[in-house]
């Protein structure tokens, strides 16, 4: 594997992890959605300014992309009350719009390319759109739910993530 490709799984990893963290904080009956939600976007935010700056010389901005993504998505969480599900459902659409926008930017990018991958990219773009758009409908119970659907979406975007460099350095 190159080095971008180690990166990106690296991210790919951390974006999973804390998904999975969003799984367990209701196990330890830790509920704040919006103060977990601002912590961790934050940190990924951070996560993808680093990628950015780690696959630099290969001239991948995806990593500055979705820190711009993940921080309207922080704006978003300080500025509205979610404890509406509306409101953290359009908060949520927002942010997989901004993402899709960035997955179709990079597999339009493979398909410029003549690379094999803009295909794999595609199906994957689908996948997280409809897993977000699922996410977003299910906000109309508990804290603790909502939580484990952020988790989820969270969950489903590492392990896209992950597939992305694998299948690359794979193919």
């Amino acid at each position: 594997m190159k080095k971008k490709q180690i990166v990106d799984s690296f991210v790919g990893v951390i974006v999973l992890l804390i998904g999975v963290l969003y799984l367990l904080f209701p196990l330890y009956h830790i509920n704040n959605l919006k103060l977990i939600n601002i912590v961790m976007f934050s940190i990924l935010g951070v996560v993808s300014f680093g990628q950015f700056l780690l696959n630099k010389k290969s001239k991948d901005y995806t990593g500055l992309f979705n820190l711009g993504a993940y921080i309207s998505f922080v704006i978003l969480m300080i500025k509205f009350d979610i404890s509406r599900p509306k409101v953290l459902s359009i908060c949520i659409l927002t942010w997989v719009a901004l993402e899709a926008i960035i997955k179709f930017k990079k597999s339009d990018y493979y398909n410029d390319r003549r690379d094999r991958m803009w295909k794999i990219s595609l199906v994957m773009l689908v996948f997280f759109i409809i897993s977000g758009i699922l996410t977003s409908i299910n906000l109309r119970y508990s804290e603790e739910v909502r939580m484990i659907m952020m988790g989820f979406l969270l969950f489903i975007d590492g392990i896209l993530e992950i597939i992305d460099p694998v299948v690359k350095s794979l193919i």
